[in-house]
């Protein structure tokens, strides 16, 4: 297994009410879609309600642990294709950006209440509508636990790293982060069917990015610190994992003892 930032999940424990495998996979945020709503993007069709999501899009920079985490997505693709013998899958591939290989996931807000099995509604009002713009115009759709993702952030501490619950709008491109996923498959029509990178939880590990561009450090930092898709001891939370976060350096530790020489950034040795 890779070096990575141990991120000891806590991010708070979700309570869930399918069986679905939750995966971790780290890297640098490139894009990102999060709450809260404005009200120009209700759309005018409440029936394109449902289609409302939020998304990231996350990179490794070239860093071979983040290329092996798209290539196991892509074997989680081709797993569900064989399953779906007789049906089509619609191809799904990673992106690249800039030549660098990316990873998108995403949750939709809503379900459909038809397809609510009952399940509990979840408040929209706190952290995806506090400005009210969504919920006056809901009708046939509902916000469910399967819907929700969280927000956290890792606060350094000498012995023990802490994570603490953040506001969505705090997640900015530019941060390494740790996500929680999961896989699932759609159905469109009566044949075809679409993958699912879906987003349960984002975690910033590093904020260092966003005082530092130098693609250089980028790179160092992601090298030793971006791991590839690990599974999760469970469903999805940081609260109460106990794994050990100290058997790797934190990235502040490692930027602090990069040196430049020769127009090359380095790792000096200790």
């Amino acid at each position: 297994m890779h070096e990575c930032v141990e991120s000891e999940p806590p991010f708070g424990q979700l309570q869930s009410f399918t069986d679905e495998l939750v995966l971790r996979v780290q890297g640098f945020l490139v894009d990102a879609s999060l709450p809260p709503l404005r009200r120009d993007q209700i759309p005018t069709n409440t029936h394109r309600l449902i289609d409302l999501k939020q998304s990231v899009t996350i990179t490794g920079l070239g860093v071979q642990p983040f290329d092996d985490a798209a290539a196991a997505v892509l074997a989680v693709y081709h797993q569900f294709s064989a399953h779906l013998k007789g049906h089509h899958l619609r191809i799904w591939q990673p992106e690249r950006a800039n030549a660098y290989l990316t990873l998108t996931f995403g949750n939709r807000y809503l379900t459909a209440a038809k397809f609510s099995d009952n399940e509990p509604h979840v408040d929209l009002s706190e952290v995806v509508d506090p400005f009210n713009v969504l919920r006056p115009h809901l009708s046939s759709q509902v916000h469910l636990q399967e819907n929700v993702v969280e927000y956290w952030e890792r606060q350094a501490h000498p012995t023990r790293p802490s994570f603490k619950r953040i506001k969505p709008d705090m997640i900015m491109p530019g941060t390494m982060v740790e996500l929680q996923v999961a896989f699932t498959v759609a159905k469109l029509g009566r044949h075809d069917y679409i993958f699912l990178p879906k987003l349960r939880a984002i975690c910033i590990l590093n904020r260092v990015v966003h005082t530092d561009y130098n693609m250089s450090v980028i790179k160092i930092l992601s090298a030793r610190n971006v791991s590839p898709l690990k599974k999760m001891k469970h469903k999805v939370g940081y609260d109460n994992d106990k794994e050990n976060v100290n058997a790797v350096e934190a990235p502040q530790k490692q930027l602090k003892r990069l040196t430049l020489n020769d127009d090359r950034m380095e790792v000096s040795k200790a």
